[in-house]
């Protein structure tokens, strides 16, 4: 080797110098101070509180170190100005917002999570539990005081929703009440969860109720969870599409949550790994995506009853229905194949499996139906037929009770997650 291939290293040598020595500098400019740290502590544990699930462990050790009090309430901000280019949703840097709104609370007891799309969740804690009426007061002020300092410094308006009062160990509650407080809200107003009962004949009342039997079904593995976000995802389809992203963001990370609490080993949703998805679907392809995201965080919810295939009228019934799904049977078709009377072949099915034939039939025929959609250029009506059904209307009414979309929409979002 001569002296010239010493002084000359190869250009992948070259650029990890380059690389090391760039790291290097990076890290000697940015020695992190204490001011630096407690704000990126203080935005962990907001986000692991409410969206990845803190141990009784991890909360007593953050409670310690950020001075969290025992009783609080959350208020969640959303900020008006929104930028399709930033996936932030407005052009304020994360850190400096979080400091800004540190300086302008610090009368206060205060833990602040990081900005989410365009919104952003405050704890306030006390030692003592205050009462509703003392709970109104402090939040109003509380509020007011950063709607005025955001107008003041970023020229942008807010809105928030606040929940109630909650000890330490219940703070999600809180969190789940000021998203809902978000259903009445607009730029300026200040909604708590102390008026939205006041709302129950309005329509936003039905979205609440059907988000908290969603995360109650979500919590009990019950399928039910499923009907309710398609409920769910029918409400918020007239509205543009920068507040169904907030909807369908909140709902998916949440449902994240739900799944996880008895279960730390599910994975939780990286929202971020999504965000190219979610900023360019539009209309009903956000709600095409958001129930496809829904079905994966959630199995489907996966029932708590599993079929028994060992059981010899099960298994009977299995093979029957797969070599005829596409006939026109009945129950008592069924009942005659394996020889026992409909009565006993009907109670017989529900306790084994965990529901009925006609429910069992549907299952298997959109299941059917789902795989000619995917793998194949029929059309929606041949598919129809195809399964086993005579009427379009009504086989599209059967598979969006058991996949939450219609069988066009299905297609469509097939399509455009292809694309991507």
């Amino acid at each position: 080797m001569n002296t010239t291939d010493i002084m000359q290293p190869n250009n992948a040598d070259q650029k990890d110098f380059w690389d090391r020595l760039h790291s290097e500098i990076l890290i000697s400019n940015r020695k992190l101070s204490h001011g630096d740290v407690l704000p990126l502590m203080e935005q962990n544990f907001m986000f692991s509180l409410f969206f990845r699930g803190c141990s009784q462990a991890e909360l007593l050790d953050f409670q310690t170190i950020l001075n969290i009090k025992d009783n609080g309430y959350l208020i969640l901000v959303e900020l008006s100005a929104l930028t399709k280019s930033n996936i932030t949703g407005i052009d304020i840097d994360d850190l400096s917002l979080h400091q800004y709104l540190k300086e302008v609370l610090h009368k206060t007891n205060n833990t602040i999570g990081p900005l989410i799309t365009n919104r952003i969740a405050i704890l306030i804690t006390n030692d003592n539990r205050l009462s509703e009426q003392e709970a109104r007061e402090d939040a109003q002020a509380v509020c007011q005081l950063i709607m005025e300092a955001l107008s003041k410094r970023f020229k942008i308006s807010a809105s928030f929703g606040v929940g109630s009062i909650q000890n330490i160990n219940s703070f999600h509650i809180s969190f789940i009440e000021a998203l809902s407080c978000h259903h009445y809200t607009a730029p300026g107003k200040i909604i708590m969860i102390y008026d939205t009962t006041k709302k129950e004949g309005d329509l936003a009342f039905d979205y609440v109720e059907a988000e908290k039997h969603m995360f109650d079904a979500l919590r009990l593995r019950k399928n039910e969870a499923f009907d309710y976000f398609a409920l769910m995802m029918e409400w918020i389809r007239p509205m543009n599409d920068d507040t169904k992203r907030n909807k369908i963001l909140e709902t998916l990370v949440l449902a994240s949550y739900a799944m996880r609490i008895d279960n730390p080993s599910v994975v939780c949703f990286n929202y971020m790994s999504h965000a190219h998805i979610l900023m360019e679907a539009t209309e009903d392809e956000l709600i095409a995506w958001a129930i496809q995201s829904f079905i994966s965080i959630t199995g489907s919810v996966k029932p708590q009853n599993s079929i028994d295939y060992t059981n010899k009228i099960v298994q009977a019934t299995k093979e029957y229905l797969e070599s005829h799904y596409t006939d026109d049977i009945s129950l008592d078709d069924i009942a005659e194949q394996v020889n026992i009377s409909p009565q006993y072949f009907s109670k017989l099915i529900k306790k084994t499996t965990g529901f009925n034939f006609i429910d069992w039939l549907s299952i298997l025929r959109v299941k059917k139906a789902k795989e000619l959609l995917t793998n194949s250029s029929l059309t929606v009506k041949e598919v129809c037929f195809m399964v086993g059904y005579k009427d379009p209307n009504y086989f599209s009414r059967i598979f969006k009770k058991r996949i939450g979309i219609t069988p066009s929409e299905f297609v469509k979002s097939n399509t455009f997650s292809n694309k991507n």
